[in-house]
């Protein structure tokens, strides 16, 4: 192997050839990027130039082509291709054969340490550390942790397929949540467009209150479903090992750690995490917003009046924004069911989470329900 390493190697960098190989007419073979540089060296930049091979010193004339037009060795190349890939077969069974040989005493591995629960050889039982304790045949102990390895991969198996089914219930959670955010906004803007600016704050402090509560929501769902990942990962380690476990000694290494792994899938609650709480509340929000309010405190018959004189009004009081129609003093259950139905609906329509609530949209939806609150009467001083 080494005489045929020798051969396959460049006599410039000493290194196997770097592909493509050049062939000289002297039958030398060079690397492409190793006779770039002796064309440098030499001086030799013109397509029709010369230079004289490192090693036997013969003229080469590149013949109006430069060094494109010297002719590639693909024999060389196949075997080089061949010999590489020989070569690392080779490495892994001696590599194989050396994990199978005890480090401090240079023999054969054929025990098991159930104390320690790793392979020994035979002078390790004998006169080694473990010398006190239960052993007992590498063969056998493969053989049963094998067995019971498959077990443990089909019971893996069946959580990963859980947890995914979880993961994905929590992905369509997370949809729900960026829809209905989408919907709160809207609601939030056409009701609180009706009001004046006493209850301005009550607005800010709901959209902060909103936009905390989603992101506390999303970021703990999302934390939930990485985690969710996790026997999935166990599994594909275990089948891996299972189908491409070099020898028992590597197999029984690794055993251990995925067991260690294992145990944790075993005792983590997380993978069935309920997430029926994970929902933000139109209904919640609505009545929060509209607490303790008394309209007749707000609107009065001269409202348009003081609107209109009025040189610079906030967004919320600009004329162009149409406010609900109350003949009360305060919005009555009836009406409350009302908005409350009419946001719902419209949590039944899809909707872009990117899409951006404006007060267009606000005041669309204010409109909408206005026409549909105009027909039913409100008793005055009613609660919610």
């Amino acid at each position: 192997m080494e005489a045929l390493a020798q051969v396959l190697s460049c006599p410039v960098c000493l290194e196997f050839f770097t592909p493509p190989v050049l062939v000289l007419s002297c039958s030398h073979n060079f690397c492409r990027k190793c006779l770039e540089k002796i064309l440098i060296r030499q001086n030799c930049s013109h397509v029709n130039g010369q230079f004289s091979c490192p090693m036997c010193r013969k003229i080469i004339h590149l013949r109006g082509r430069g060094i494109i037009g010297l002719p590639r060795n693909i024999l060389v190349e196949n075997i080089l291709e061949k010999f590489k890939y020989e070569l690392g077969n080779l490495q892994t069974k001696e590599q194989d054969q050396l994990s199978q040989i005890c480090e401090e005493h240079g023999e054969s591995m054929n025990l098991v340490c159930l104390t320690d629960d790793k392979p020994i050889c035979a002078i390790c039982k004998l006169f080694g550390d473990h010398e006190p304790h239960t052993v007992a045949k590498l063969s056998e102990v493969y053989a049963e942790r094998k067995e019971r390895f498959v077990k443990d991969l089909d019971w893996v198996c069946k959580q990963s397929e859980c947890a995914e089914q979880a993961r994905k219930e929590i992905e369509e959670t997370i949809n729900e949540l960026t829809y209905t955010i989408a919907d709160v906004k809207v609601m939030i803007e056409a009701v609180g467009a009706s009001l004046l600016k006493g209850i301005q704050w009550r607005i800010a402090e709901l959209k902060a209150k909103l936009c905390n509560d989603y992101s506390t929501k999303v970021e703990e769902l999302q934390l939930a479903a990485k985690e969710l990942q996790f026997p999935k990962h166990l599994y594909h380690q275990m089948k891996t090992l299972l189908e491409q476990h070099s020898n028992s000694v590597h197999f029984l290494r690794e055993d251990k750690i995925l067991r260690t792994k294992m145990e944790k899938l075993l005792h983590d609650s997380s993978l069935h995490q309920c997430i029926k709480d994970y929902h933000i509340s139109i209904e919640e929000y609505f009545k929060d917003l509209i607490n303790g309010i008394h309209i007749s405190n707000y609107i009065s018959s001269n409202a348009d009046e003081i609107l209109a004189s009025s040189n610079d009004p906030p967004d919320p009081f600009r004329p162009e924004c149409p406010a609900f129609s109350f003949s009360g003093g305060i919005p009555n259950i009836c009406f409350c069911q009302k908005v409350l139905d009419f946001f719902q609906k419209s949590n039944k329509v899809t909707q872009d989470p990117t899409q951006n609530v404006s007060h267009n949209d606000a005041n669309d939806a204010a409109s909408r329900l206005d026409l549909s609150l105009e027909a039913e009467s409100i008793p005055r001083q009613a609660t919610v």
